[in-house]
């Protein structure tokens, strides 16, 4: 079982699925492993146009990572992922981060810029003062989750995951929810430890500061990180490119399995022109 050796001697997991194309990692959001990535590893190593070598990370206390005693900071999961690139031997890749994920990729790019290629963020926020916080209700909710059952964790996740059309097809969109979160739950307090280093995230002063392309993605129907956090990261971003999902809410992929792909072929490509683009999609759940 592969680790690297984290922040703080913390053994961050990891594991690679491809072994050819661009290097890609995929860090993911509060509380969940990189389990809840699900096919898509897998959908972009196999993709036949544009093959990639994809590394996906268990952030410190979920999965099967290390769970040091909290509080986490940004910049330890930041640097998390930086170990595991040089035990992948990835000297460089696009990081594509949702959700808390997103947070980290921020830091990556600030802390190692040398490292990154590019960003995809996912719904995801600069954090205060420039971002916009959470409804109380949906709030509630995410803390809660170290407590859900599995099957009470799912239909509670899909109020702040899908939209209110989506959420009557929970079971089927979500169906494979069920055996991650009881297999890979985060204990309450590692969880604790990575809600810390949420509340104290905050990057949009030094934004501007980023050379890389950046996609940014957001979700018009997002009550755990409203969609202006999006509008906000792709303004504070130098010739970011913005993309908002009209019938999308917070778990962006679990509705649009393609999101991924999409985003990294736009990456390629948004800097050759000038001035920033925002494409406005309406995407079907598969």
């Amino acid at each position: 079982m592969p680790y690297a050796v984290g922040a703080r001697g913390a053994r961050v997991h990891y594991r690679i699925v491809g072994d050819r194309g661009e290097n890609v990692v995929l860090v993911q959001g509060l509380g969940l492993s990189s389990r809840f990535w699900f096919e898509q590893p897998e959908l972009l190593a196999d993709d036949p146009d544009h093959p990639r070598r994809v590394l996906v990370i268990d952030n410190r206390g979920s999965g099967k990572s290390d769970r040091p005693r909290p509080p986490y900071r940004m910049g330890q999961m930041a640097d998390d992922v930086i170990a595991a690139m040089d035990a992948a031997n990835m000297r460089r890749a696009v990081i594509v981060g949702i959700s808390m994920g997103g947070m980290i990729a921020q830091h990556v790019a600030l802390r190692h810029p040398n490292r990154v290629d590019g960003l995809v963020l996912l719904a995801t926020t600069p954090g205060l003062p420039h971002g916009r916080l959470p409804g109380l209700r949906a709030l509630a909710t995410l803390v809660s989750m170290p407590l859900l059952l599995p099957r009470g964790g799912r239909a509670l996740l899909a109020k702040i995951l899908l939209t209110r059309e989506q959420q009557p097809h929970a079971h089927e969109l979500m169906s494979e929810w069920p055996a991650a979160l009881k297999e890979d739950r985060i204990p309450a307090l590692a969880f604790l430890g990575q809600l810390a280093a949420v509340a104290l995230h905050s990057t949009g002063f030094r934004l501007r500061k980023l050379d890389v392309p950046v996609v940014v993605v957001g979700a018009e129907h997002d009550v755990l990180l409203p969609a202006a956090n999006s509008r906000k990261l792709a303004k504070l971003i130098p010739h970011a490119e913005l993309e908002m999902i009209a019938d999308a809410a917070h778990g962006i992929p679990i509705t649009d399995r393609d999101v991924v792909r999409r985003a990294l072929v736009r990456l390629h490509g948004h800097h050759r022109g000038s001035g920033r683009r925002t494409a406005h999609s309406k995407h079907k759940a598969a």
